[in-house]
């Protein structure tokens, strides 16, 4: 039983997200994150075609339970963004 927790399966978007429509952003999103992927809202915005990602991670957080991290990486000396993934 405890291997099992260690061990995490990630649902399909249609299982994890029940009501959502398919090829919903926010199905996008969870599939990219479930899949390993780290995104910043930029990445969100050419790979997902999205400039809410911050919405739909409250979202899976909020509403779904997914237990999505994340955080702050410096991206030059006074700029820095946040980073969010699913731990595998």
């Amino acid at each position: 039983m405890e291997s099992e927790k260690n061990n995490q399966v990630h649902l399909s978007a249609t299982e994890a997200l029940p009501g959502t429509q398919a090829g919903s952003d926010l199905q996008c999103v969870y599939e990219a994150l479930a899949s390993g992927q780290i995104l910043t809202t930029l990445d969100a915005v050419f790979s997902n075609h999205t400039v809410c990602l911050t919405k739909y991670i409250s979202l899976l957080r909020n509403k779904y339970g997914i237990p999505v991290k994340d955080r702050w990486v410096k991206v030059s000396k006074r700029k820095r963004v946040k980073e969010f993934w699913i731990d595998q």
